[in-house]
């Protein structure tokens, strides 16, 4: 006969409240009742409180018998494989202590004290301070060349001065915010700021939210006056109180400089070009290195497989911990979009939907002038003259259909306007253009442009309605903007200037908004325009606005750049890349004229560089905030770089080595990192490198041209590790009949393949390996977003199709936190890290390898509901990667 084994329920809440349970403790095999299981827990705690000892606690949550039992085996497991014993580990037993260890688990998250018998680790050293004496010839004598590659990086960063201590937005104390920070449980809803009653009757004005009464028209949705915190800016009084703070720090005005001259700020030792080729170069050597990309490609699978063990492992544990955390979840967990485009921050309905608005409202109202032809149209006018099917013009309106931003005009802006009409203001011949294209023009020019006739009132209306709005309705959501520097002739104001006073004119201040400013890679355009001559002259004119003192009394101006983060290089696939001479790379930006030859992505990177690293000087001595350098990774692993001279590599690696040494902000666009040479990718998640990647915009209709230029590379090979990315699309470029576009998309025939899908962006496995990664919605217009909050979209389609759980979706908020620009007191508010250490027994984060946040409390789970178990588990792991790293790599 054969025997049933019935299969023991395990000691769990979430079922054993309902059907009761088995207890073996008791000795009787009968199933319980609710009320004998509560007499039988409170028996056991009472035996506990008399013996002195503690009451078994569940350990599960769900009805899995899958525990983690610490053993030996266990913790080999942990460290992926059983073969492998860490000596650190046994050394110092610090990993995975047993459920009855009195250690606490915020003590395991700190690195093990070292005796004297170990090495000193490299992360318990202080950060140096001083640059001055880090050099290629003292670093090379190195035997371990990652070592020596943190010295070249500490060299560039401190010198530039974009380590987060040289921030004084980090400096609590000495750092003004304006306007005041809102109340701890501020809430939109019930701010009686807002109310129409409260506002008519007194003018707002308290400590928090220093105010007076909005001057500027209220912005109408559906009838209903759209509210929001910036409406109460007032510029004044930030002249008052910054005024004040000047005094105090003895900054009044510069009296020295009266002929606005360039301020030469340069006391710091910034390397020189020929410095920085030199340290280029030992970079190159080192990642072309046959052995370190073994190991490396070796390294990254271990990582990987050790954080699914790590998982199937703990996440119960993670739930568990999780759900302890009181009044707090990943709703209402600060999350940063780090690198959205002003360019495309709302979606294709929304701009629609507000077109046909201002059409039937103000269908009289003139809103375009042309200075060349003293020619003004009225709204209603921009629509009167359209074209039919054939390109011809009609007189029919209606011939525009109801989508008055149809794909045809996403396709125009995407691939015309913005990389030169939008770069260049003014450079363009309406004559020239088609009839369907000057149309699209003139609603680019009046709805999605500041600096027009109307002075940008659509557009600013169009960011308050469905950006600044929802942000500040959400509370938890905020956003790092990145807009476009654009080049205006030099006889008229900087753009600097009239963005900075098209930011004050409509109050385009929120709590949620920070901005980045976007550099890009136009020299031979601007040449061509012989609207310059040399490259130096392109850098003065992106720079000199804000190096000369003639702007330190702009108010606009200085309070727009208290709230720029980062100064971006754009490295795209359609930069000018042939050269028709071959100029001397050692010369200076001066002498590079080139015949208009674009110069190369480390040169732009280097001399920006240094361009920032006199501003941030010029900056500190003035009681300032500074900035830290970001670049695009490039797209092109098939263009030979034009920067090596011995050595050939890509413009890939070239834009990579660049951002590994001269940039503190992080890298953009990092999934072509994943495509990149396989110790690049080690390095970074090696020194945590903040990378920001947009997997829904990846995947856009936008990007199909970069992927085909990926899949006609000559790249065939089959690839099936996970650590390669290489999207298998046969999309091709055709030519186009039509008047409105110079090209088709193939890909949107099925038959001609397969496109690139979501699952195939490789920022998934960089997450599970422990890089500093942070998601981006990058460009709303484009990436087919359909709801007002693209952030939360992008953290649910990862989440749905990865299957991820809380402690994952906090893990990214967190670190969008922590690596954004948001000024000190906001980091410490939302996740509990300071620049400055507060107790020695507190946890730290590693950025970069200059910068270290350190908690301020012993748990700091309350603000960000990360899970102990999974900052001890990154923690740990990192720590072990570079002992390896220091001990075992010769």
């Amino acid at each position: 006969m054969t025997q049933t084994l019935n299969r023991r329920p395990s000691m769990i809440l979430d079922d054993f409240e309902e059907s009761g349970i088995l207890i073996q403790e008791l000795k009787r095999h009968t199933q319980l009742s609710l009320p004998a299981i509560h007499e039988w827990k409170q028996e056991q705690q009472q035996a506990a409180a008399e013996h002195n000892y503690k009451a078994p606690q569940p350990r599960s949550i769900d009805d899995m018998d899958m525990i983690s039992l610490n053993t030996s085996f266990d913790k080999q497991m942990l460290l992926g494989s059983p073969m492998y014993l860490d000596p650190l580990e046994q050394a110092n037993k610090f990993i995975l202590q047993g459920s009855n260890s009195k250690k606490t688990i915020l003590d395991r998250l700190l690195p093990p004290q070292q005796s004297q018998k170990h090495p000193h680790h490299h992360y318990e050293s202080d950060v140096p301070t001083d640059a001055s004496n880090f050099h290629l010839d003292t670093v090379g004598e190195s035997n371990n060349p990652l070592q020596s590659l943190i010295e070249l990086r500490s060299k560039y960063i401190l010198s530039s001065q974009q380590d987060a201590k040289s921030n004084i937005s980090n400096d609590l104390p000495n750092w003004l915010l304006y306007p005041k920070p809102l109340p701890k449980f501020w809430r939109y809803e019930y701010d009686p700021s807002f109310q129409s009653s409260y506002i008519s009757n007194s003018n707002y004005s308290n400590n928090n939210n220093t105010t007076t009464q909005s001057t500027v028209p209220a912005f109408l949705s559906h009838g209903k006056k759209i509210n929001y915190s910036g409406e109460r800016f007032d510029l004044d009084l930030y002249k008052q109180e910054l005024s004040r703070h000047r005094k105090s720090h003895h900054l009044d005005n510069d009296k020295n400089n009266k002929n606005n001259e360039v301020i030469q700020y340069n006391p710091i030792n910034i390397p020189t070009f020929e410095e920085f080729r030199n340290d280029f170069k030992f970079v190159i050597e080192t990642i072309q290195s046959h052995k370190l990309k073994e190991i490396a490609k070796k390294r990254l699978q271990y990582l990987l497989d050790k954080f699914e063990l790590f998982q199937y492992l703990n996440s119960k544990a993670e739930i568990l911990e999780n759900k302890n955390v009181p009044y707090r979840d990943f709703y209402n967990c600060r999350k940063i979009d780090r690198d959205l485009l002003l360019s495309g921050c709302f979606t294709q309905r929304q701009l629609s939907e507000f077109i046909w608005e201002k059409i039937n409202l103000e269908p009289n109202r003139i809103v375009y002038f042309n200075e060349g032809t003293n020619e003004k149209l009225s709204l209603k006018e921009l629509f009167e003259t359209t074209c039919d099917e054939t390109g011809n013009e009609t007189s029919d309106p209606m011939s525009i259909g109801l989508k008055v931003i149809d794909d045809e005009f996403l396709e125009w802006y995407n691939d015309f306007y913005l990389p030169e009409f939008h770069l260049i203001p003014d450079s363009i011949n309406l004559t020239k253009l088609p009839c369907k294209q000057k149309r699209f023009y003139y609603l680019t020019k009046t709805f999605l442009n500041f600096d027009n006739f109307i002075e940008g009132e659509y557009f600013a209306e169009l960011l308050i309605r469905y950006v600044v709005n929802p942000l500040e309705k959400s509370k938890y959501q905020l956003i790092q903007m990145s807009i476009d520097f654009q080049f205006y002739p030099v006889d008229s104001d900087s753009w600097w200037t009239k963005f900075s006073r098209w930011l004050i004119k409509w109050k385009l201040i929120s709590y949620n908004i920070r901005w980045n400013v976007q550099i890009s890679r136009i020299y031979t355009t601007l040449f061509q325009q012989k609207r310059l001559q040399n490259f130096q002259e392109f850098l003065d004119m992106v720079f000199d606005p804000v190096l000369t003192s003639i702007n330190d009394e702009n108010w606009e101006l200085q309070y727009f750049l208290t709230n720029v983060c980062s100064i971006e290089l754009v490295v795209k696939q359609k930069d000018s890349y042939i050269w028709k001479e071959f100029t001397d790379l050692h010369c200076s930006p001066k002498d590079w004229t080139a015949s208009g030859d674009n110069p190369t992505i480390a040169h732009y990177m280097y001399y920006i560089f240094e361009k920032i690293s006199k501003l941030n000087n010029k900056r500190i001595s003035k009681r300032q905030n500074t900035f830290t350098l970001r670049s695009y990774c490039s797209p092109s692993p098939n263009r030979t770089s034009q920067f090596g001279e011995t050595v050939s590599y890509n413009d890939q690696i070239e834009s990579l080595v660049a951002n590994l040494l001269l940039c503190n902000g992080g890298l953009l666009n990092g999934e072509s990192l994943w495509d990149s040479s396989i110790m690049l990718p080690y390095i970074f998640y090696l020194f945590q490198i903040p990378i920001i990647t947009a997997p829904l915009s990846s995947v856009s209709l936008s990007t199909s041209m970069l992927q085909s230029f990926k899949s006609n590379s000559g790249r065939t090979e089959t690839k099936s590790s996970p650590l390669e990315y290489d999207p298998s699309v046969t999309e091709t470029v055709v030519p186009s009949s039509s008047s409105t576009s110079s090209f088709v998309r193939s890909s949107r025939d099925i038959t001609l393949g397969e496109q690139t899908n979501y699952t195939q962006n490789p920022f998934m496995n960089m997450f599970k390996m422990g890089f500093k990664l942070s998601i981006s919605s990058n460009s709303v217009l484009y990436n087919s977003s359909y709801t007002s909050e693209p952030i939360i979209e992008e953290f649910s389609v990862a989440a749905s199709i990865y299957l991820l759980n809380a402690a994952d979706l906090c893990e990214l908020a967190r670190t969008s936190v922590i690596c954004s620009g948001y000024d000190g007191y906001y980091k410490q508010h939302w996740s509990g890290i300071n620049v400055n250490k507060t107790n020695d027994s507190f946890g730290k984060d590693t950025i970069g390898m200059v910068d270290e946040w350190f908690d301020n409390e012993s748990d700091t789970r309350i603000k960000h509901n990360v899970p102990t178990i999974r900052r001890q588990y990154r923690k740990n792991t990192w720590d072990q990667e570079w002992h390896f790293i220091k001990n075992e790599l010769h």
